[in-house]
């Protein structure tokens, strides 16, 4: 490890709070930003002098929505992270988070990261925490407690209402979690066991939030056809439970037949934050979203989870009935909108980044047909992107001044080691500043939104500002080239633009600036 004391100079600051770009120097020592003046001089101020050449200065870049629960175990040094500037990330989104672990979920979710080879060992937060440290992690990893592994702890996955008694054990576990360091709770509505949660759950649970003082982020129920609905019941009950501090997660209006409803959804978002609710949202700068494939299974199989989908689909007569049941369901022009991201099922893998049509055409078979072959081999890993959102509208969500960056994926290592991904993973960050720098929003406000704005969601107090005492987690672009290089047939190219990134005043990450 390089600890040495380290002087940066001719930079422009960005200093997160979203103040003027100011000319200045400088000083990290100790792993803390030591001093930041106008001019440091002096050759002894600092054993390394590293000239930026009018560049920005900024503090390392925050990933507000991410799932690297498990994979930064598998890969600590979190490639795709650190070459877009990121130095922290919120993982435990969308209902799902490493912890807490029973003997009702931990089989499941032992089989849902099989293709990491990471033993889920602990049962808390805290000890997840400690797999981290054991592993030389140094992303600073910041994690929500997922609903759906929360309800899944104490009744597994099946649709059910609740008892008494596992109320109780679920207010103890998030309880424990939130004493322990959690950020706050997340939700998954579309996904099982969270879809099975009643108002009642709901509120229960966000009751316990309000008390603590703790964040409510949520995947809502629907972001396409009933997404008016879903935001009306999420602000609806964030009210009767008294809970101020509410997040929704890849804020979006999926389907071009929902376009149209932005304006509404934006009021609708808009009247609680006048109301005095801190109501704040994500987004990846992507109009092709990405989520597990089984998620367009029809009927009976939407309750079901991944897990129950390949054991069932390993009889196959009830493979071919679900062929029939998907081709019925799903018309034919609807193919072309969905791609294959990542799967670890046979003979598979060449065809990441393709449409399902292209890659029925390759394989001879209908579209419905090589689903449900991908679902049986591996439903757990196999993950689908889907087109269907405007751009138009995303370039309004992300103009919001309370809308943060977040990947809504894993931190991988360069060489797909762990699977291929959604272009977001490696350049969410850098396209989200190239998108607002653009639309001609300052450096500073566009900084921001991926530093001190998802800090302050988060309640990060060392995180997403630059100021003496606090932790030298750093990053340093280039505003002219700065942009994500990403795309799905190479998923894995490093963002332009990002000279560095520094964790704790080390070099984690060089982007062959020179500086």
């Amino acid at each position: 490890m390089n600890c040495s004391s380290k002087l940066f100079r001719n930079l422009w600051l960005a200093d997160g709070t979203g103040a003027p770009l100011r000319r200045a120097a400088v000083l990290v020592r100790g792993g803390l930003v030591q001093a930041v003046e106008p001019e440091i001089l002096g050759s002894a101020a600092a054993e390394e002098h590293h000239d930026l050449g009018g560049r920005i200065l900024a503090p390392g870049f925050l990933d507000a929505h991410g799932h690297s629960d498990l994979s930064i175990l598998a890969s600590p040094e979190g490639f795709g992270r650190i070459s877009q500037g990121v130095t922290g990330e919120i993982v435990g989104n969308c209902g799902l988070s490493a912890f807490p672990l029973t003997g009702d979920n931990r089989d499941h979710l032992t089989e849902l990261y099989r293709n990491y080879g990471v033993e889920l060992d602990w049962e808390d937060f805290a000890g997840w925490q400690k797999a981290l440290n054991a592993r030389n992690v140094r992303l600073r990893m910041h994690a929500l407690c997922g609903h759906n592994t929360l309800r899944a702890a104490v009744a597994g996955y099946e649709k059910k209402t609740l008892s008494g008694t596992e109320f109780d054990r679920m207010k103890e576990l998030l309880e424990t979690a939130l004493q322990q360091g959690a950020s706050g709770l997340s939700t998954g509505l579309l996904y099982v066991p969270g879809k099975f949660a009643d108002r009642d759950e709901l509120l229960f649970l966000m009751k316990l939030l309000a008390r603590a003082g703790s964040l409510y982020a949520t995947h809502l129920r629907s972001e396409g056809r009933e997404l008016l609905e879903s935001l009306e019941e999420t602000i609806e009950l964030a009210r009767s439970a008294g809970l101020r501090r509410v997040h929704i997660s890849h804020f979006k209006t999926a389907g071009r037949a929902n376009w149209h409803k932005l304006d509404r959804a934006i009021a609708l978002l808009e009247e609680a934050r006048a109301g005095g609710m801190e109501l704040t949202v994500d987004r990846y700068p992507y109009t092709e979203s990405m989520t597990q494939l089984s998620t367009i299974l029809p009927g009976e199989w939407e309750d079901l989870d991944d897990e129950t989908i390949e054991r069932r689909l390993a009889d196959p007569a009830t493979a071919e009935t679900l062929e029939h049941e998907l081709a019925e369901a799903r018309p034919a022009d609807s193919w072309p909108t969905v791609r294959l991201v990542g799967t670890s099922a046979p003979g598979m893998a060449e065809f990441c980044g393709e449409t399902f049509d292209r890659i029925a055409a390759r394989c001879k078979l209908p579209p419905a047909a090589v689903a449900v072959r991908l679902l049986a081999a591996d439903a757990a890993g196999t993950t689908a992107g889907f087109r269907g959102m405007s751009e138009e509208n995303l370039r309004r969500i992300i103009a919001l001044d309370y809308c943060a960056c977040g990947s809504d994926e894993n931190a991988r290592p360069a060489d797909g080691s762990l699977g291929s991904c959604h272009p977001r993973a490696f350049g969410s960050l850098p396209h989200f500043l190239r998108l607002r720098l653009d639309a001609s929003s300052s450096i500073e406000a566009a900084v921001r939104q991926v530093t001190g704005l998802p800090a302050g969601i988060f309640r990060l107090a060392d995180a997403g500002v630059i100021a003496p005492g606090k932790p030298a987690d750093l990053s340093a672009f280039d505003p002219e080239t700065i942009d994500g290089q990403a795309d799905f047939l190479h998923p894995h190219a490093p963002a332009s633009g990002i000279l560095f990134t520094l964790i704790g005043g080390e070099f984690v990450y060089r982007g062959g600036s020179g500086c």
